[in-house]
């Protein structure tokens, strides 16, 4: 006896069902399923595994329908046929409130619902910040600019003002924001020290704006300072030459 074919579920229903290539007497049909499934991976960059549960299927099934797909695209375009979306027996996902074309809202919160319920946490990255670029002196940064990270990508982003916070208070500030990496300029040892002590990643030697900073960093392509680290004076000796890495006329501490 066969088996019954389990309903998939599909939240995007295109607006447009049918591509006409110039002067084309072929077509090619792409079934909703396989749409579904190149949206969810190839656009909106969800993982297989992510995406077969989305849809209700198998991670096998998904990667047929992906390798279906995209064979399919790639002929009509090569061969100049048309391209055309057939309608099909398939329902909405139980939490999709939109099921229209572009339907990124549903699935980027259901994606988020998949990971609180698994117990995941999502990255913190924190950057020091003033007018949204890097602020060069870790110890007197006026704030923090804070991400929330979703899979590689920007899920949220606060400011945060530090208040009277010194170098020793901001490591526990961070803490408290469950911060997992530090963007930064300019930083002496103790305050590094302190920061990983509170299991908190620092990358210094950045600049620029903090949005564009922790891009890069997200796609591994962030360029910094080396020689980033501030010297270790004591409090009534005044330093003498350049800040490396620093702005402000800043006078360095740990």
């Amino acid at each position: 006896m066969a088996r019954t074919k389990k309903c998939r579920r599909v939240c995007c229903r295109p607006a447009c069902r049918r591509f006409q290539a110039e002067s084309a007497e072929r077509s090619v049909e792409l079934p909703l399923d396989e749409l579904e499934a190149m949206r969810l991976v190839d656009l909106e960059q969800m993982e297989q595994g992510k995406a077969s549960a989305r849809m209700g299927i198998s991670r096998g099934t998904i990667q047929r329908l992906l390798y279906s797909g995209r064979g399919k695209v790639v002929s009509a375009l090569v061969s100049g046929m048309n391209i055309v979306i057939p309608d099909g027996d398939f329902e909405p996902p139980e939490d999709c409130t939109q099921h229209q074309p572009a339907c990124r809202h549903c699935c980027r919160r259901s994606e988020q619902n998949q990971t609180h319920k698994t117990g995941e946490r999502k990255m913190i990255i924190a950057a020091t910040c003033e007018n949204e670029e890097i602020f060069q002196h870790f110890g007197h940064t006026p704030s923090f600019a804070i991400f929330e990270i979703q899979d590689g990508l920007i899920s949220g982003m606060q400011i945060v003002p530090t208040g009277d916070s010194g170098h020793g208070a901001l490591a526990g500030f961070l803490k408290e924001h469950n911060v997992d990496v530090l963007l930064c300029g300019g930083i002496g040892g103790g305050a590094q020290a302190a920061l990983a002590e509170n299991g908190i990643k620092v990358v210094g030697g950045v600049s620029g704006n903090v949005i564009k900073a922790v891009g890069e960093y997200l796609a591994g392509e962030l360029k910094t300072n080396p020689d980033f680290q501030c010297s270790h004076h004591h409090h009534d000796h005044e330093h003498g030459g350049e800040c490396h890495g620093h702005r402000n006329g800043c006078k360095c501490h740990d």
